[in-house]
């Protein structure tokens, strides 16, 4: 088993630093690092060992540009929407009930 986190749906990541980013939809991609100049020069990150060769970028509120860091920064990833099929979710308060994501009936 595996925990498959969908990553169009993390809306916040916990890094390393302690601070919960708030994660512009759609914005949150994950790739090789590789480190470039105007002259277009690229450095793969497996050639330098200190940095590990995956990584997230994805644009913050409150913050121009974009944030990348490696996988290893990540400490938790907060995703939506909770889907009614998900095992945990039988187990929420009945007050917590309406922050779930209602699948549409058809």
């Amino acid at each position: 088993m595996s925990l498959k986190i969908d990553v169009t749906t993390v809306a916040r990541v916990l890094l390393r630093d302690g601070s919960w980013y708030e994660v512009i939809p759609g914005s949150l991609t994950m790739d090789t690092f590789q480190w470039t100049d105007r002259e277009g020069i690229t450095i793969a990150s497996v050639d330098l060992e200190a940095l590990p060769p995956m990584g997230i970028r994805f644009k913050t509120r409150g913050m121009s540009g974009w944030l990348s860091c490696p996988l290893t920064s990540i400490v938790a990833v907060h995703y939506e929407p909770i889907e009614l099929e998900d095992p945990l979710a039988v187990e929420l308060p009945s007050l917590l009930s309406d922050e779930l994501d209602r699948p549409s009936v058809q």
